[in-house]
């Protein structure tokens, strides 16, 4: 019966059809397929050819032809193992903000490094244990090692800074086991945050014991940002600060002085670490930035032709919602309450319709929680708490305007938060000259004011009128952020001087 050809054609069909339907669907799409499949990939991309077939070509070869290059992770020769070491950031998968050594570390894997990523099994921000984050080499390129600390309840206690010395131990104790094992590798970079000093000091240790390069990366600069932090009335505060700031000058100092190389965070860190380091290291500015494709450009304003009745259509239209105000960042300064309700109380006697949107955390935010739905009049504050990143990009965009606080610009001199605001193409409000108010001054991105209630609110009431002005403000600030505080060219800018440092071979990112 087989001998007839309509009839095994049919039979071997259907027997082939029977064995592809028994076996396991074949997943395309898997982030690792390019890792398994570099012969395939490559025959498609024209990169692979058989021996016959590269003959054949080679005759008839074109040396004007650009020929597409292999994969960088297949003509790597130089790649580098990279160690961050930072206890505080947020992790992927924490549903929080990207930090800045989490921009750090997808520029040194685009590049084409190996990087680990140590840092504390408790979460600084949510003020709970972590658990490990699931599938985050395939989604993010960088592994994530916990390392078991104890928790804490304040920003300043004893629990806190013995937190941070039983973070450093357990650091160092793990990683050496971990080279002494074989399972990890030797690191040829260690790049360590500061704060907090004692990580600084055990990476400097771990450095000279494997022979490692070490950076360390200075955002925040203590001791100062932690003095509002202290519990307890002023007198308190005052005694504590003057026994234990000295301590952590001091060992900041120490560490500082012993490192490869400092990456600041701003221009006026690098002024501090000038006046306290005597010989210090290279030293390079690169501020954290903001990922631009996050937010959409700002709309332009359209001049209409004047006539009475587009006048009043469009002030009409204006008058819908109310003006948008974005204020992030942790509270973490009790004069910061006082300050937005203040300003919530003037512009509400001036009936000025403005919406406040709090969106962050901090020790004061439970109090504003509480005093903001007591207040009356055109002027809201609305407290959102922390959001993730979908929803914190939702509320910045949907603002025409950002506050800086006056205790968020204590702390760090050039906040992710203004970035941000930058990137959505918010007018910026600041309450005092800092290297931030020089930045918005020079691309007419905003307005500088005293750090008083009355004065603020004395140069939001007209803006909020003003249309035409107000969105010349948001397009310059789009431009500053395009041209300055792009995160993405800020962390390519930080891999490649390190590279150069390190006399690394550059390589294209991914």
């Amino acid at each position: 019966m087989l001998s007839n050809p309509v009839i095994y054609a049919t039979a071997s069909t259907f027997s082939r059809v029977c064995y592809d339907l028994s076996m396991p669907p074949r997943n395309h799409y898997r982030r690792n397929y390019r890792q398994n499949n570099n012969r395939r990939r490559n025959y498609k991309r024209g990169n692979y050819r058989g021996g016959n077939q590269r003959r054949h070509e080679s005759r008839n070869n074109d040396p004007t032809a650009e020929i597409e290059r292999w994969l960088p992770e297949l003509r790597l020769s130089k790649r580098k193992i990279v160690w961050l070491v930072d206890p505080l950031s947020a992790i992927p998968g924490e549903g929080l903000l990207p930090s800045r050594t989490w921009a750090l570390a997808r520029a040194l894997v685009a590049a084409g490094h190996d990087v680990i990523w140590w840092t504390s099994s408790y979460s600084h921000a949510r003020r709970i244990a972590r658990t490990p984050p699931l599938q985050i080499g395939d989604e993010e390129g960088f592994s994530v090692q916990l390392v078991a600390t104890r928790g804490y309840n304040s920003y300043f206690s004893f629990g806190r800074f013995s937190s941070h010395r039983k973070f450093a131990k357990e650091f160092e104790a793990q990683a050496l086991e971990g080279l002494a094992s074989g399972y990890l590798k030797r690191p040829d970079i260690l790049i360590a945050t500061l704060p907090p000093p004692s990580t600084v000091d055990t990476a400097v240790r771990l450095a000279q014991k494997v022979d490692a390069e070490l950076l360390v990366d200075v955002d925040e600069w203590w001791p100062e940002p932690l003095r509002p932090m202290i519990p307890g009335p002023k007198w308190f505060a005052t005694l504590l600060a003057s026994i234990t700031f000295p301590i952590i000058a001091r060992k900041q100092r120490d560490s500082l002085q012993s490192v490869d190389a400092i990456l600041a965070g701003s221009q006026t860190i690098k002024d501090a670490v000038l006046k306290t380091v005597a010989s210090p290291p290279p030293l390079e500015v690169i501020p954290t930035g903001a990922y631009l494709q996050d937010y959409s450009r700002p709309p332009h304003f359209i001049d209409h032709v004047e006539n009475s009745r587009h006048e009043n259509f469009q002030s009409t239209k204006s008058t819908q919602h109310p003006f948008a105000i974005a204020v992030a960042g942790d509270i973490d300064e009790k004069s910061d309450i006082y300050l937005l309700t203040d300003l919530a109380r003037s512009l509400s006697e001036k009936n000025v319709d403005v919406i406040f949107h709090v969106v962050g955390g901090g020790r004061w935010m439970p109090r504003l929680e509480t005093a903001a739905p007591l207040l009356t009049g055109s002027c809201q504050i609305r407290c959102h708490g922390r959001v993730d990143r979908s929803r914190y990009v939702g509320l910045l965009s949907d603002c025409q305007a950002g506050l800086v606080l006056p205790g968020l610009l204590n702390r760090f001199p050039l906040p992710v938060e203004a970035s941000d605001y930058a990137a959505a193409g918010l007018v910026l409000f600041l309450t005092q000259t800092s290297e931030l108010a020089n930045l918005v001054t020079q691309a007419d991105a905003g307005m500088i004011t005293d750090s008083t209630a009355e004065t603020i609110a004395d140069a939001i009431g007209p803006l909020t009128t003003d249309p035409r002005q107000v969105a010349r403000f948001r397009q310059s600030a789009r431009k500053l952020a395009e041209v300055f505080l792009d995160r993405e060219k800020l962390a390519a800018k930080a891999v490649t001087w390190l590279e150069s440092l390190a006399e690394v071979d550059h390589v294209d990112s991914l």
